[in-house]
């Protein structure tokens, strides 16, 4: 892959992730935490904190780089973390919605595989 073109996705991963930890307590009760993991190219968004006196954590979104693209193995967020990315400029065909059945990517607006 494109040494530059993963970068590039990196880092819009970063930007995403960024402004979601950059959420007021007011929106959120939970502490929003971004973990990257650029060796192996694999990035979890999640919700921890306390809920009282329960420890509790929720899992927003996971994702991985494989092959020039970003996979969404995970998505828990509203708008949906991969309209997040394309504002960031990652282009449609670099982002596939690994959630869906192959049959429901196909019809899509996003990259298959």
């Amino acid at each position: 892959m494109d040494s530059r073109r993963l970068s590039e996705l990196r880092e819009a991963i970063s930007r995403v992730f960024g402004s979601w930890e950059a959420l007021p307590s007011a929106i959120s009760k939970f502490r929003i935490v971004g973990v990257s993991d650029e060796r192996k190219d694999r990035y979890v968004l999640e919700h921890i904190g306390f809920d009282g006196e329960r420890y509790a954590t929720r899992l927003l979104a996971n994702l991985e780089i494989r092959d020039g693209k970003i996979w969404i193995l995970t998505d828990n967020t509203e708008a949906g973390i991969a309209t997040e990315l394309v504002t960031q400029g990652v282009p449609k065909e670099c982002i596939v919605l690994a959630f869906y059945p192959r049959s429901v990517r196909e019809i899509g607006e996003f990259a298959v595989a």
